[in-house]
């Protein structure tokens, strides 16, 4: 009855006896490494124990021998491969060929940690679009009113042109800003179609930028496949993703550098790779330069890699940033369109 348990429970178990284990699942096997089932069987559990929660384990294995309520607790293991990962574990007391054993059940906090990630992410992101169109509207109007006076008072003071023309420059900034903000809190339409165009659109994207590019001493260089596979896209979506990405690279690189951008047909997907040699983003940053209003630049708003980031999903597509000290690599995975299917509009 108690194997009967162990095989068909969906969460990896064991059965333990004074801290060895005498039976589990293939659930369990696959989550400590081992190919097979058996594998497990006769060794001791407390030597896949992180020393940092040997003894909290341990006494949560004493508590249910005590008969104490015993609830899902967090420890760290090692598989067999020497990695280790964080499980959360309940110890129930059973009867098993007639002796007292442990039912030991295993739940890998990987993918319940991943998905509490992404709901907070997606908290935030709701937050950030509604703060985001508050403020843009909030200062839309008066600086409107701003714009319209400082026309007529230009036209009356052609000494002081070089003033207006800065005045002028930072509102066209701060238009800017307000145009990226209603974008987070209202994402423009997107106008599907069917494009087998892509290397044509990264060179287009790459002709546009290469100004700005000699100008920081900037090397843009490509490697694309000759013939790219159709997909369905918002090209002028796509097309605002390349130029952000790209004009971050190049900012990142204030003494000059290289950027390759690369473009090959993997499986099912086009992917897209775009990689610079500049500094790279400290480890500490890694993890939050893709939040809303978080950014390293000095005139940055922290929205373009997110809304990046948000169209290439959009697109059924995925987005990976890595960087070291060597610099920042971004690839771009796009699923390729086959012959029959649908454009449509989201």
């Amino acid at each position: 009855m108690i194997k009967s348990l162990v095989d068909h429970s969906p969460d990896p178990v064991m059965l333990l006896r004074d801290g060895m284990i005498i039976y589990n699942n293939q659930h369990a096997a696959d989550l400590f490494g081992v190919l097979n089932k058996n594998a497990l069987i006769s060794s001791n559990i407390f030597m896949s124990v992180s020393p940092t929660s040997l003894l909290p384990f341990q006494q949560l294995l004493l508590n249910q021998k005590q008969g104490s309520t015993v609830n899902f607790e967090e420890f760290i293991f090692y598989r067999h491969g020497g990695d280790c990962f964080e499980a959360e574990v309940k110890a129930i007391p059973v009867l098993f060929q007639e002796e007292k054993a442990v039912y030991l059940l295993i739940r890998d906090t990987k993918e319940r940690k991943k998905t509490e990630e992404l709901l907070l992410q997606t908290e935030k992101l709701m937050a950030a679009g509604q703060l985001a169109a508050g403020i843009a509207h909030e200062i839309r109007n008066p600086l409107t009113a701003i714009k319209g006076f400082l026309q007529l008072t230009e036209d009356h003071h052609n000494d002081t042109k070089p003033y207006f023309e800065i005045i002028h420059a930072e509102i066209d900034r701060i238009e800017l800003i307000l145009s990226e903000l209603l974008t987070l809190a209202k994402p423009k339409e997107m106008k599907f179609k069917v494009m087998n165009k892509v290397k044509e659109l990264l060179e287009d994207v790459t002709t546009l930028i290469e100004t700005q590019a000699i100008l920081n001493n900037v090397e843009i260089v490509t490697n694309m496949s000759s013939c790219t596979p159709s997909i369905e896209c918002d090209e002028n979506q796509l097309k605002q993703v390349f130029i952000n990405l790209l004009k971050n690279s190049i900012e990142a690189m204030p003494d000059g550098g290289k950027i390759i951008i690369d473009l090959e047909v993997i499986q099912n997907s086009i992917q897209i790779a775009f990689l610079d040699n500049g500094p790279g983003i400290p480890d500490h940053l890694l993890n939050r330069v893709q939040e809303p209003f978080f950014t390293t630049k000095e005139k940055g708003t922290g929205l373009g890699l997110m809304i990046s980031k948000q169209i290439i999903e959009n697109h059924s597509g995925r987005f990976h940033l890595s960087s070291d000290a060597k610099g920042t690599s971004i690839i771009v995975t796009l699923p390729i369109t086959y012959p029959g299917s649908e454009a449509v509009n989201i």
